[in-house]
Order: structure tokens, then sequence, then C-alpha cells
């Protein structure tokens, strides 16, 4: 690993690694996602929708780039499942959208990021106090606009928060994998 660069591991399908050794890159499609995660589908495109819509700002998509793929500084966090493979990558850090990804996995649960625990306390007082059992019931019914609105805008905490990241917890969202990145290939 050089400065300008960072190495990264994700788990990922032989559709990948195949698209990968085709074209030399694989991209994400929205299609995809639908697919992967079917009926729980509009949970995760809440996030990654959110993701793909700023993250922009941070890193530049290439054409036919429409979600995020997930990768981490840990290799051990990049779980290699049944028909999977941990690729290794050393991946240009201009490249690499990087943030805490107890974050990212407070987003995937459709939850507020607070500024501090007070402001989180403050904010689940107040969603309690409206009958809701915890953000997540906002984004089942089309009643709590205004709780919507404010924790998806509370997700901009997640862009800037590896700073202040151990290494341990840093995720990294890339537009694409380039052949040319890949260290690696250890089968699952």
């Amino acid at each position: 690993m050089t400065s300008d660069t960072i190495t990264l591991f994700t788990a990922q399908t032989q559709v990948v690694l195949d698209a990968i050794e085709r074209d030399g890159y694989s991209r994400v499609k929205w299609e995809y996602i639908r697919r992967k995660y079917a009926d729980e589908s509009w949970i995760f495109q809440q996030a990654y929708s959110f993701f793909a819509q700023n993250a922009p700002r941070y890193v530049t998509p290439p054409e036919g780039a429409e979600s995020g793929i997930w990768c981490f500084c840990d290799w051990r966090l990049a779980i290699a499942g049944t028909g999977c493979s941990l690729i290794e990558m050393e991946v240009p850090r201009d490249q690499a959208v990087l943030f805490d990804s107890r974050l990212w996995n407070r987003m995937l649960n459709l939850q507020y990021i607070g500024k501090d625990e007070a402001d989180e306390a403050a904010f689940e007082q107040r969603i309690t106090s409206m009958g809701l059992k915890s953000s997540a019931d906002a984004f089942a019914t089309a009643f709590y606009p205004t709780v919507k609105r404010e924790v998806t805008q509370s997700w901009q905490r997640l862009f800037g928060s590896a700073e202040k990241c151990p290494e341990a917890y840093i995720e990294a969202g890339l537009w694409e994998i380039r052949r040319e990145w890949i260290k690696s290939v250890r089968n699952g």
C-alpha cells in the first residue's frame, strides 16, 4: 500500500468475477440489488439510494454505476459466504468513499445518526412521544414524512466519518472494481 492507495477486501460472486474478466471492471445495477434482497430490497434501497445520490460529491461514478460496492480494510469483515470469493485490492484512494461501518449499519437499519449521544437521545425521546418504537417504523408508513426526512438528513454524517474511526471499522464504497486493482482472489 502506498499513501495514494488503500488495501481493501470485498466478497463477490462468480458473476462479478466473470464481468471483471470479460469487461475489465464490474459495476452494480439497481436490478442486482432488487434481485438479491427480494422482499427486503426496499429497506436496502433507502440507504443505497442515499449513498448513490450523495457519494458523487466525493467520488465521481463511472457511466453505468448505479450503486456502491462495499469493501473493508479488514479482510475478516468481507465475509465470503457460499459461492463468493474474497477479493483483495489495491485501490487508488481517490476512488474510494471511506466511512465508519457502524454508521453505515445504522443507515441499513433506517436509524438516525446523531451529532452526539445527547442529540440521539433527544431524537429517540421525540419519536417515542409520537408512538414510534424506532425510526425504522417511520419508513414503513406514509404518516411520518418529517421523521423520515430528519433521519435521512442525519445520514450526511456518514461522509467524513472515517477520519475519526478506528481502522477496524473503516468501510469503503467503490463505484466499480477494476481488474488492475485486484491483488488476489481466494475462493470462499
